[in-house]
């Protein structure tokens, strides 16, 4: 598929039970054999959608952006977010909360449109999971480097590592 047939778009409220449904199949594509399997299959589509209908509903005020990926048959393919640095310690004011694709929509250079839309020329910081080898492979082409930040995953545990990318860097 053409990159250029992929689509970024702001979400609409309409888009939520889609969107939950995405983003618990991207969380158990990318995290099997990472995170618990169990923790995995409890993830609930519903919870997901509801969240996110609470969050496009609600009067957010911070600066945050999302944006969709729609696929060129017009599916939702996947997301990303970004806005001001949620640490207390934060290098950098701006991070990227989520890059989170479906496998089709991988490999076709949309990643690096969303990224390039959501952070442009900003210093930026984000949490990767550490054992997520293909994520921060991306993250390191695209110019982050492990800044030495470490966190546990609060439901899981599971090690997250902080990266950071300064513009012009």
């Amino acid at each position: 598929m053409a990159e250029g047939a992929w689509l970024l778009r702001a979400p609409a409220v309409e888009d939520c039970d889609e969107l939950g449904r995405v983003h618990m199949a991207v969380w158990r594509d990318a995290y099997a054999g990472i995170m618990p399997a169990d923790y995995l299959a409890g993830l609930s589509e519903e919870r997901s959608a509801a969240r996110w209908r609470e969050q496009l509903s609600g009067a957010d005020d911070s600066g945050s952006r999302t944006l969709l990926v729609v696929d060129p048959e017009g599916r939702l393919a996947g997301f990303g977010s970004a806005g001001p640095s949620r640490d207390e310690d934060a290098p950098t004011p701006w991070e990227l909360y989520v890059v989170n694709l479906l496998p089709d929509a991988r490999g076709t250079g949309v990643a690096d449109r969303l990224l390039d839309e959501l952070l442009g020329d900003r210093d930026a910081t984000l949490w990767v999971v550490d054992a997520n080898a293909r994520a921060r492979a991306f993250y390191t082409r695209r110019g982050f480097v492990d800044e030495g930040g470490r966190s546990a995953h609060p439901a899981t545990g599971t090690l997250e590592v902080r990266m950071i990318r300064r513009a012009g860097g």
